[in-house]
């Protein structure tokens, strides 16, 4: 049937199933004084908003990066946001998710993000079948509209968790011993929901575990009834609406797509929803000047890791992985994992080799912590340290998480009940009534740490310090004329001057919460930018005089 357009224009716990699969297989500037100094010209002491000083450029993948249409590497660093998705609500008084304000966005651009994770749901983009639900459409256009104003990209996700928000136990006394009701999640609307009336009670706990979950996704992806051509004709619709927006990043084509069956017997299947999917995508954006990059995750043995990780295949798109990313998603040393044990650094490495045998890059769709304890922040730190190892980008799961959300409700004594004590992600909240408890400082300080955010050539090393807000960039160009952009949380003080080597016109662009400075590459090689005293011999550098914020500085040679 032809679509109908409506209206106007802690969690992851399949976390073990990917482990154990996994397991399986030259000129200086500065704002100190040097004798001989250039004087720096200031700009003007009010600060700058990112959005006019960000240029967004489309962003394409090579040679395993995400790149711009300038060909500068682009680290795309930020947060989930759950706040168009629609969550099962257990509790009736208490909404799942929580809309996003102006603050929110004013804070995310305060703590230098590149890049949100917009989770959308395939239920509220396509409620009634073959009618694609424009009105909501506009909201995520909104949401994708001001995150740019904010020099922001858009990743759009279509998420789900435990398949749909339609899967629930409404009688948990018809659950037999040794099973749990089952709350239910987010995803397919109920119309594609395909339970064959199998019991919704979990048997292990896991939400993925109960027979009705199972089946929903065996059916989906055997295509029964249509399911599968309609999700893949459905994010065509999403993608057409999108055709040429270069503030969108791409899109996330499933998020942790569960695996209800041998890893053997799911995978032609899974490659053919993957090759569908993409060939509607570029199929709506065909008459567009760019393809949008496609995020693709593996398949996660739903409940039971026997079944094994379903690696997509190059081969079911014809080998052709031109603007396709991995985003596998690491909660090592998050969330606990029996008989499993894999440090950060680790499963990251693992994660790189498996995406570098199908010929694609990784960004990071969702990492995160839950509480504050040092030893918990230790590991933050930590993974903050081997993102930039890598040079990678990545998603914090989450911006905010409403204390009627899924992952924060559970059933006791016959009935869903919301938590007490605190929502802890980047923002938190006090349970059970939402109450805004302001920004989790421990946790931005970590993600909001300086970094490159466009890179002319191929980034050599990155180092970033969260507590010092020292900064090291090291890059190779192939050709001059570059233009790198950082942002640093940092203000312009003299424990904090930005010193370079190899590059000219450094402008110092002051904004909320720290600067964005941008220079150009002198002459091809290797080149250097620093917040913070250099840790190689400058000798070959030289600096220019205090400025106040806001500063265009002028080396005296490049080289």
């Amino acid at each position: 049937m032809g679509r109908v357009l409506s209206g106007s224009r802690p969690r992851r716990r399949a976390f073990a199933a990917l482990v154990g699969a996994a397991l399986a297989l030259a000129p200086v500037s500065s704002v100190a004084s040097a004798a001989g100094a250039v004087p720096a010209t200031a700009a003007g002491p009010v600060a700058e908003q990112p959005g006019d000083i960000i240029d967004l450029m489309p962003l394409q993948t090579a040679d395993r990066r995400i790149v711009d249409a300038a060909g500068r590497d682009v680290l795309l660093r930020g947060a989930n946001v759950n706040s168009l998705g629609e969550y099962w609500q257990g509790v009736p008084t208490i909404e799942p998710t929580i809309p996003l304000s102006d603050a929110d966005w004013d804070l995310m651009a305060a703590r230098g993000f590149s890049v949100v994770r917009l989770l959308i749901t395939w239920s509220r983009v396509e409620p009634t079948r073959d009618v694609i639900d424009q009105a909501y459409l506009d909201q995520v256009d909104a949401a994708v509209t001001t995150a740019a104003e904010h020099g922001i990209y858009t990743v759009i996700d279509m998420h789900q968790d435990a398949y749909s928000a339609f899967i629930f136990t409404t009688d948990p006394a018809s659950c037999p011993p040794g099973t749990s009701p089952a709350k239910g999640w987010d995803g397919a609307p109920a119309w594609a929901v395909r339970t064959d009336g199998l019991s919704t009670c979990t048997v292990s706990g896991d939400r993925n575990s109960s027979p009705a979950v199972n089946r929903a996704w065996n059916n989906f992806y055997d295509n029964v009834d249509g399911l599968r051509d309609e999700f893949a004709e459905m994010w065509g619709a999403v993608a057409a609406r999108f055709a040429g927006r270069p503030e969108v990043a791409g899109y996330d084509l499933l998020n942790e797509p569960e695996n209800p069956r041998p890893a053997a017997e799911l995978q032609p299947l899974y490659d053919a929803l993957l090759a569908d999917t993409i060939g509607a995508i570029r199929a709506a954006e065909s008459g567009a000047p760019f393809d949008h990059i496609v995020f693709v995750e593996p398949a996660l043995p739903a409940a039971d890791i026997s079944r094994g990780l379903v690696i997509p295949n190059p081969a079911a798109l014809g080998g052709d992985v031109a603007n396709v990313s991995g985003s596998v998603h690491n909660y090592a040393e998050s969330i606990g994992v029996a008989g499993l044990s894999i440090t950060i650094e680790g499963m990251n490495d693992l994660i790189d080799q498996m995406t570098a045998s199908l010929g694609v890059g990784n960004w990071g769709g969702e990492y995160g912590f839950w509480d504050t304890e040092p030893e918990t922040l230790a590991k933050a730190r930590r993974y903050a340290a081997d993102e930039d190892r890598l040079a990678w980008g990545g998603a914090w799961w989450q911006w905010r998480q409403s204390c009627g959300d899924p992952h924060a409700v559970a059933w006791s004594g016959g009935s869903v009940v919301a938590p007490s004590g605190t929502s802890t992600h980047l923002n938190l909240l006090g349970c059970p009534g939402n109450d805004d408890l302001g920004a989790n400082d421990s946790f931005l300080d970590i993600l909001g740490r300086g970094y490159p955010r466009a890179t002319p050539g191929r980034i050599d090393e990155l180092r970033s310090d969260v507590d010092t807000g020292w900064l090291k960039v090291k890059a190779t160009a192939a050709t001059a004329g570059g233009e790198l952009v950082v942002w640093t949380p940092t203000a312009n003080d003299a424990a904090h001057a930005v010193h370079t080597v190899g590059l000219t016109d450094v402008t110092e662009h002051p904004v909320e919460g720290g600067r964005i400075v941008v220079a150009r590459v002198a002459s091809p090689g290797t080149y250097v930018l620093w917040v913070g005293a250099p840790d190689e011999d400058p000798s070959t550098t030289t600096s220019t005089s205090s400025a106040p914020a806001g500063v265009v500085v002028t080396p005296l040679f490049t080289g």
